[in-house]
């Protein structure tokens, strides 16, 4: 059996392209895969974290040692904290 993927382009006509290819009696269609994205509130934390890090390596933003939050996930507390927290 060979394997074709179809990407399609336009969201508006994935119900049209698959109820095409279910009408022939000689393809199998699989479950669609979806793309893994990324959110905007999640890139935006990311890019925050990388600049915090970057100020921690200058010096200028005093870093927590990684056995301190260590310690807090083995106390159930919270390890997320603000630069304006510190």
């Amino acid at each position: 059996m060979e394997t074709l993927i179809v990407k399609i382009k336009n969201k508006d006509k994935v119900a049209f392209t698959k109820e095409l290819l279910s009408s022939f009696s000689f393809l199998e269609i699989e479950g669609e895969k979806k793309k893994l994205g990324i959110t905007a509130k999640r890139k935006q934390a990311l890019v925050q974290g990388f600049k915090e890090l970057k100020l921690v390596e200058e010096g200028k933003l005093k870093g927590t040692p990684a056995t301190d939050l260590l310690q807090k996930l083995r106390n159930g507390k919270s390890c997320y904290y603000s630069p304006s927290s510190i």
